[in-house]
């Protein structure tokens, strides 16, 4: 039996599509929410998904076939984020939630959006009318999941049809039921049902959440007091908190123009898309200066100048500066690695004037094919690879690969810097070599 006292007695973010990435919820957190809902995944895509550590952000990624982000998370929020999957098949629930329950700190189930692609999916609202299906998917994530696990739901038409369906859930043995105080067809703008949520948590000995009352709550005080009326035991927000995600701040939430900006430092941080970016900006009322508008911002193409409008374009260009230059010596040191490993390295130092003194002359590259040619050598092969504008050269002679590394910007001067470290390390003189008659080569070159 899952303790229930992880989600008791708490302030949550509510799931929700688009917004509820990393950064909202690590700014939901900052102000104080005790428990932040991950945005609804899919549970067959996240189990088509690879995880990887991204070393760079410091975080851990799930990434679809494409390499785009299903789904990431970080240390700090691990033991109060709770993941939110859409499932109809408790097979395919039950593999999803071993996948993702190691980053987490509770698993969730949608039975309550009542968008079309969780209907037409079976999931979401869809599962209302299931309770056998439903049965079936939180008995079966119970069995084999270590983490609480939770479902969220909507009420229906009829108070029986409510009560009966919330006590068939507690018999599953869920550490909490969230309830959203309206139907799937009830618009948001309409009131929630305080008195089923009531009726429910004098019904039930689970946790019971209260979802859907954003439209009265303006601060911390608001969700304390509407907790205390309805009795239940923790109460989860949305919208209150899209509008100003300081909500959670006790006593009052700071101005939405500072909360957005706390946002937005997480996103620079965490490499939010521009496009989710723009969209979780739409709500943000208070935001943006006199006479503009969400929209008048966002029209930015470049992400850059979204932040400049907040006064974190330093910021921006600091930590980007910062992530490529760490980039740049991860990647220099795993090219050492390899290097190391399947090539000769060449250590001659070489600075840009050296290999300026060839200019107008006959340049390192030519004599040491006039001299491997006059010594019965095979021709020999050069290439480069390049990352991040820098090249790197390579030689092969026979069955021996070369290597030389160096800040070279263009394949010409890698090749010739290789060339010209080579003939150092082999004494070879730097001057025009006539060509005697080749002795014939047997040798085999590597491809």
């Amino acid at each position: 039996v899952v303790s229930t006292q992880s989600t008791a007695g708490k302030y949550i973010l509510s799931p929700m599509v688009r917004v509820g990435g990393l950064p909202f919820r690590l700014t939901c957190l900052h102000y104080g929410a005790d428990l932040v809902y991950a945005e609804e995944i899919i549970a067959q895509r996240l189990l088509k998904c690879t995880k990887v550590t991204n070393s760079t952000l410091g975080t851990v990624d799930f990434l679809d076939e494409d390499g785009g982000v299903c789904f990431r998370t970080v240390a700090e929020e691990s033991d109060r984020v709770i993941f939110q999957m859409g499932a109809s098949d408790p097979d395919v629930a039950a593999q999803c939630a071993k996948m993702i329950e190691p980053y987490v700190a509770g698993i969730d189930v949608n039975m309550g959006c009542p968008k079309d692609y969780s209907i037409k999916g079976n999931m979401g609202a869809a599962l209302l009318t299931q309770p056998e299906l439903i049965k079936s998917i939180l008995n079966k994530l119970i069995a084999v999941c270590t983490k609480p696990v939770t479902c969220k739901i909507r009420i229906l038409d009829s108070e029986k049809e409510t009560l009966s369906l919330c006590k068939l859930i507690e018999k599953t043995g869920v550490a909490a039921l969230a309830v959203h105080g309206r139907t799937r067809y009830t618009r948001s703008s309409h009131p929630c049902n305080y008195e089923i949520i009531k009726k429910i948590k004098s019904e039930l000995s689970i946790p019971v959440i209260l979802n859907g009352a954003s439209l009265e709550i303006k601060n911390k005080g608001d969700m304390t007091r509407i907790m205390k009326e309805t009795g239940v035991d923790s109460i989860m927000v949305a919208r209150a908190a899209w509008y100003n995600p300081s909500i959670f701040r006790d006593p009052e939430p700071v101005a939405v123009r500072e909360a957005v900006q706390k946002f937005m430092r997480y996103c620079i941080d965490y490499c939010c898309p521009l496009h989710i970016l723009k969209y979780t900006m739409g709500k943000f009322r208070g935001a943006f200066k006199a006479n503009e508008s969400s929209l008048e911002v966002t029209r930015h193409i470049e992400t850059r100048l979204i932040y400049e409008y907040f006064g974190l374009g330093d910021y921006y260009k600091e930590v980007n500066d910062k992530r490529k230059d760490n980039q740049q010596e991860e990647f220099q040191k795993n090219k050492r690695q390899k290097l190391d490993k399947d090539y000769k390295i060449l250590e001659e130092v070489l600075t840009p004037s050296i290999l300026q003194t060839f200019r107008g002359a006959i340049a390192p590259r030519q004599i040491l094919n006039q001299w491997l040619e006059a010594n019965g050598f095979c021709k020999p092969k050069y290439w480069t690879t390049e990352y991040n504008k820098v090249f790197t050269g390579f030689l092969q002679i026979d069955n021996d690969t070369y290597a030389i590394e160096g800040n070279f910007k263009n394949k010409k001067t890698a090749i010739q810097a290789v060339s010209y470290a080579y003939c150092m390390k082999n004494h070879i003189e730097l001057r025009h070599y006539k060509t005697s008659t080749r002795t014939q080569c047997n040798c085999h070159m590597n491809s």
